[in-house]
This record gives C-alpha cells, sequence and structure tokens, in this order.
C-alpha cells in the first residue's frame, strides 16, 4: 500500500509554524500543512490547518514568492485554480478517482494508496480547474451536512464539462456518519477493504446541458520570457489588473520594436532574416489592453516624445533658413531634418509605407488597440487589400517596401534594408470572420501572428487600500525592466550610406540549433494530414512556427546582450526552449479560435447566470424575475431582454424549471 500524500519539507513547516504562531498562542495545533503539488510533485503552494480544541478551525494558504514564505495563494492560472492531489492523479493514470470536500479527506485516501483530489472547501468549486479528470473515473464522496451537498451540486456539472469518462456519488446517508462526517471519519472505523463495498449511486447521462462547447483559452506557459522581461510582466499585469498574457505580449512588442534594428536572427537553412514580429492580443474592450502596452513601452514613449519636440524645432528652424534664402534668391544648402518617430500608433498601414519611401527611419511598428479597424479598414478593403497584403509580407519578410504605382494613396519610390513590426489588439470578435479569409491565410499574414486570447478578470479586479499605494513606478521589477530597456532604445543604429539597417547576425550555438530541430520536426509532424492536429487552413499556421520561433528566441537573445552585457550576441538553449513555449501557446490558441464552437453571446450569458445562481443555490433554488431583476448579476439588472434571453436559454437546457411564477433551478443529478 503506496502512502500518496506529499509530505511537506521541515523548512515548509517551521515557516507554517511562525506564520501561524499568533494563532497557535491562542490555543489551536498545527494540525496539518497540506503540500499543493502539479503532476511532476514539484510544490506549488501549501494549506496550513489548525484546530482549536474547542472544534474551530484556522486554515489559511501560504506560498514561497522567490525570497520568502508568505499567507497567500500564488496567482492561479487562467484555467483555474489547482485541484489538491494533481501528483497522485498523474502516477496512477488508471485509477478511479475519488472527489471529496477539503484536503484532509484527500490525505485519509492518499494515504492508503488510493487517488483522490479536492478543490478544497465547499464553496471553492467554480475557482478550480478540473480539466486534469478528463476520461477519468470519479467517485464523488461529499460530507454528511449541507454544505457537502452543496459542493456536490456545485462540482457534478464542472465534472460532466470537464470530460469524465464515469461519475458515480456515495450514499453518504446509508455510512451512519454523524452529522458533518467525511471520508476520513469512515476510514478511521473501517478496513480500506471496505471501500469496494461503499454505496454507490450512478449519475445519470442525461441531464441539463452544459456549457462544455466553450473552449477554454489555453494555459500560459510559465517563464516564457527571460529575466526582466518575466518580471516585468508579471508586474505591469499586477499593477495593471490584466491577465498576465496581455501583459507579456505588451513587453515581448516593446522589446522586439528596438531588437529589430539591433539583429538579425539566423535560419539554420535560410540563414539571415528579421527578428521583428507581428503580435495580436484579443480581450474584451475594458480588459486593459493599452495600459499594459503604455507601462511596457513607457521609455521608447518617453524618448519618442523628446526627440520630436526637438525635431519640430529643427524642422521650424529649417524652414525659416529656406525662406530666407529663397528671398535672397539663394539655392538653399540646408538639409530638412527626418521624422525620429519609430513607434506609430493612430495611422494607416498607407502612411507607414509612404514614410518608409519618403525617408523615415528604417525601423518602424505600428501599435493599435483597434484591431477591427485594421482587419476591416480602408486598407483591407476588397479593392486594396491584396496590395495591402503585399506590402505587409514584404516588411515582414525584410524586403522592403516598392511602389512604383502612382496616385495610389502610397506614391511611388522604394526603400530597402527596412525593419517593420506589428502589434495589434482588439476584440475576440475581430478574429472570428477574418480566420475564414483564405486571402489573409493564402497569403501568409495571420499565420504571421503570434497571438494571445486570455480569459477576462472583468468583475474580479478589486482593490483596497493596501493595492491604491502600490504604483508601477516604484515596482523594482518594473524599474530595472525600463532601465534595460533605455539602454537598448539608446544604442546607435547600424545604417549605410542609404540609411537602410546594417545588421549583425544573432549566433545560434550548436545546443540552441539541437533544440530549435527538435520543436520544428515536433511542429512538422503535427502538418501530417493523416494524424495531424495542424491541417487543412491551420496548415500555414504550423509552417511558420519554427520561423516564429527563431525570430522570438533572437529578441530574447537581444535583451540577454543588453541586460546581462554579454560579450557574444547569440541565441542559447534557453531562448529557444522559451520561444518555442510562446510559439506553442500560439499555435494553441490559433487551433482553439480556428476549431472550437464559441458560445453566442445568448449562452455566455446564461453560462454566466448559472453560475452566480450556483453559487449561493441557498438563495437562488427558487426565484422569480423580480428577484432576479432585483438582486441578480449586474448586467442582467437593467437589461431586462438580455435577462429574458438568458433564463429563456437556461430552460432549453434543462437547468431552469418555470411554472409561470417561480423558476427552480435544477439538480446536477436530476434525470430530465
Amino acid at each position: 500500500m503506496t502512502n500518496l500524500v506529499i509530505t511537506a519539507s521541515e523548512d515548509a513547516r517551521k515557516a507554517a509554524s511562525r506564520l501561524a504562531s499568533s494563532t497557535i498562542a491562542g490555543g489551536y495545533t498545527l494540525e496539518a500543512l497540506h503540500v499543493y503539488a502539479d503532476t511532476s510533485g514539484a510544490t506549488l503552494y501549501w494549506r496550513i490547518r489548525c484546530k482549536h480544541s474547542n472544534g474551530q478551525k484556522w486554515i489559511r494558504p501560504m506560498h514561497h514568492d522567490g525570497s520568502q514564505y508568505r499567507i497567500g495563494e500564488p496567482s492561479a492560472p487562467d484555467a483555474g485554480k489547482p485541484l489538491y492531489g494533481l501528483y497522485a492523479l498523474a502516477l496512477q493514470p488508471d485509477d478511479t478517482v475519488f472527489v471529496v470536500e477539503g484536503e484532509k479527506a484527500a490525505d485519509a485516501l492518499l494515504r492508503l494508496g488510493n487517488v483522490a483530489v479536492t478543490s478544497g472547501a465547499a464553496d471553492s468549486a467554480n475557482a478550480a480547474d478540473w480539466t486534469p479528470l478528463r476520461g477519468r473515473s470519479v467517485i464523488f464522496w461529499p460530507d454528511n451536512d449541507e454544505a457537502g451537498a452543496k459542493y456536490l451540486q456545485a462540482c457534478l456539472p464542472l465534472l460532466a464539462a470537464s470530460g469524465v469518462a464515469s461519475a458515480k456519488v456515495i450514499d453518504v446517508s446509508a455510512l451512519s456518519l454523524p452529522d458533518k462526517g467525511d471520508a476520513a471519519d469512515w476510514l478511521a472505523k473501517h478496513q480500506p477493504a471496505e471501500l469496494a463495498q461503499l454505496p454507490l449511486i450512478e449519475v445519470p447521462a442525461t441531464g441539463p446541458e452544459s456549457f462544455e462547447r466553450d473552449t477554454l483559452p489555453t494555459q500560459w506557459p510559465a517563464n516564457c520570457l527571460p529575466g526582466a522581461m518575466q518580471q516585468a510582466a508579471q508586474a505591469i499585469a499586477e499593477h495593471v489588473q490584466a491577465p498576465e498574457p496581455l501583459a507579456a505580449m505588451a513587453v515581448l512588442a516593446a522589446v522586439a520594436h528596438i531588437a529589430q534594428r539591433t539583429a538579425n536572427a539566423d535560419h539554420p537553412k535560410m540563414g539571415p532574416m528579421p527578428c521583428s514580429l507581428f503580435v495580436l492580443s484579443l480581450a474584451n474592450s475594458g480588459d486593459r489592453k493599452s495600459a499594459c502596452f503604455s507601462l511596457a513601452t513607457r521609455p521608447i514613449d518617453s524618448a519618442e516624445k523628446e526627440a520630436r519636440q526637438k525635431h519640430k524645432q529643427d524642422y521650424d528652424a529649417a524652414m525659416q533658413e529656406r525662406k530666407a534664402s529663397r528671398k535672397n534668391e539663394e539655392e538653399p544648402t540646408n538639409k530638412l531634418p527626418s521624422d525620429p518617430r519609430t513607434l506609430y500608433s493612430d495611422s494607416t498601414l498607407e502612411k507607414i509605407a509612404r514614410d518608409f519611401v519618403q525617408g523615415s527611419r528604417p525601423a518602424l511598428s505600428w501599435s493599435s488597440d483597434e484591431a477591427a479597424q485594421f482587419f476591416d479598414g480602408h486598407s483591407m478593403k476588397a479593392e486594396t487589400r491584396a496590395g495591402a497584403l503585399g506590402v505587409l509580407t514584404r516588411l515582414f519578410d525584410g524586403r522592403g517596401v516598392e511602389r512604383d504605382r502612382v496616385g495610389q494613396g502610397l506614391g511611388s519610390g522604394y526603400r530597402f534594408d527596412v525593419r517593420f513590426g506589428l502589434f495589434l489588439s482588439g476584440q475576440p470578435s475581430v478574429i472570428a470572420s477574418s480566420l475564414n479569409d483564405p486571402l489573409l491565410r493564402e497569403q501568409g499574414l495571420l499565420p504571421r501572428f503570434i497571438l494571445s486570447s486570455p480569459t477576462s478578470l472583468a468583475g474580479e479586479r478589486f482593490l483596497d487600500e493596501a493595492s491604491l499605494s502600490k504604483r508601477a513606478d516604484a515596482d523594482a521589477r518594473s524599474g530595472q525592466y525600463w532601465r534595460i530597456l533605455t539602454k537598448l532604445n539608446n544604442a546607435p543604429w547600424p545604417t549605410n550610406e542609404y540609411d537602410g539597417l546594417v545588421l549583425p547576425t544573432a549566433t545560434i550555438t550548436p545546443d540552441a540549433k539541437a533544440r530549435w530541430l527538435v520543436f520544428y520536426n515536433a511542429t512538422e509532424a503535427r502538418l501530417s494530414p493523416e494524424n495531424g492536429d495542424l491541417t487543412g487552413s491551420l496548415q500555414a499556421f504550423g509552417g511558420r512556427a519554427g520561423e516564429l520561433a527563431l525570430r522570438v528566441a533572437t529578441v530574447f537573445a537581444v535583451w540577454r546582450y543588453y541586460e546581462n552585457a554579454a560579450d557574444k550576441l547569440e541565441v542559447l538553449p534557453d531562448d529557444i526552449d522559451r520561444a518555442a513555449a510562446l510559439v506553442n501557446y500560439s499555435l494553441a490558441e490559433w487551433l482553439r479560435l480556428s476549431t472550437g464552437h464559441q458560445l453566442s453571446a445568448t449562452e455566455r450569458d446564461a453560462r454566466d447566470l448559472l453560475a452566480f445562481l450556483q453559487k449561493k443555490p441557498e438563495q437562488w433554488t427558487c426565484f422569480t424575475k423580480q428577484q432576479l431583476a432585483q438582486r441578480g448579476p449586474g448586467k442582467m439588472r437593467s437589461d431586462s431582454r438580455r435577462r429574458t434571453a438568458a433564463l429563456d436559454e437556461l430552460i432549453r437546457r434543462k437547468w431552469l424549471v418555470f411554472d409561470g411564477t417561480h423558476f427552480t433551478l435544477a439538480s446536477p443529478t436530476s434525470n430530465h
């Protein structure tokens, strides 16, 4: 019999005793320190469990922030908080899984070699990520009280949505348990062999229709940015209260904007190429995309503002000098100063291409939080879109701008040895029609983008006095990032007599090349028509993955070169590993948005309303329209049409029963 409980280290136990010292001094005993671990057994955080002789409990999470132990949980992944018992789940992949309420009950089963998981307390179900149970057979063991019944009611639809193979519920009424009795209490009085004789209730296969068609965003890969870039992304996400992928993509875009004018990437087969990036972040209005980008680019914006103000003064002085020359019938000898702008916001592709041709700086980027205007704007109209796509793909590939047609808005002319980055953000609906546009796919514009589309944090971004006192300006993480970015931005531009870039190529080390080759071949296998997942319209996305990984890895190499004052500008294995994780994340997002069945606006409202009702079933098991209008979710109160549509959808899916006056919330175990 294998004990599957992970034991906390001595350091962790001492830290828990220290953090709970005031509680222990009040008569509590440190009863347990539960280790939340990932599937490999690596510790994620701990939960301290103390109990008083009068029966009262004191339970608090504890984590290590990299320097010290603290009360509180670390930031949860986008998919939800990890389950307790993941290591046992991975260690014994064929075993039936017990789902219980609380770590104490789980430990009682784990000590006997059984696989057991929990999301924690009775009110924790909706915050957890249940997807690790996909394909597993589960037995739910509720506590013998009202809280246990509510936990069961909350968990069953989540288990169904996660794709469990089968689910059964232990009939606790037949176990002769005391009030609040759980699995640990039962096991204290029974032999392990008796687990096989537990009375089970089969969960009906039919019942309320879940919302499982709505695909979950891909989990953000931890530590996929190097050094201070990673720290800055986390700091920005915290201060702006935005999803980490949005902050990380903004940091990546800011560094890539400068890296593209610093070095070329080295393709092992094709040779030197730009390290310019096209980045697309999808998020709802109000999810603070612009705030992330503003913090990520602050030193660039400040330097650019100062340079452009000085340019205006120099330009005005030069024009006055020209006027004086013409007045004296002399040929002007002065040259008008070039616009120092490199980062465009409120612009158009026509404007940027014309500036390239007419002598702008040789490396420009266009950032816009109006992706809808980009994909549906003037440049992408039927009569001009083919030309616009040609301009974009030439710039991405490093082939410059060449326009020989007069009167087309861009003028005529050419410019070689230039670089261009494109950083767009917009609402998820922006990409829906574009994914079905064959021209955008066949010309390869969309496959050139690195994509993120994280879960919104709206409704969770609460503030308190402590958070108000914390500012990004005073955060050492963002400060360090800004100092390095400023150093990078101040580096000289390597140009030739034609004001074209003459860039060194970042060397890719042999070990890094071997890592890249593994990633490239693994992605190529995914393009197989027989068993690959990147087929059909997604084939172009997989085909670009190897190149994008090299570009991203080179951006990382440039950053390290300046962060660590390195002797050589080279791509290391860690750069490839991080870049591959980021590109794989992007591919998963493209795959999800391309093949997933997105819920309609009404279905999303219905799903959110259901979650609201299930959080407090004691209040919402039976209710009226008037009660929902008065005390329901904020977005449902003022919009009666939206509220009615969501209710009708829940009735259609059999989550609600309406008798003409009252709505009754269906039990997840009911057979409809």
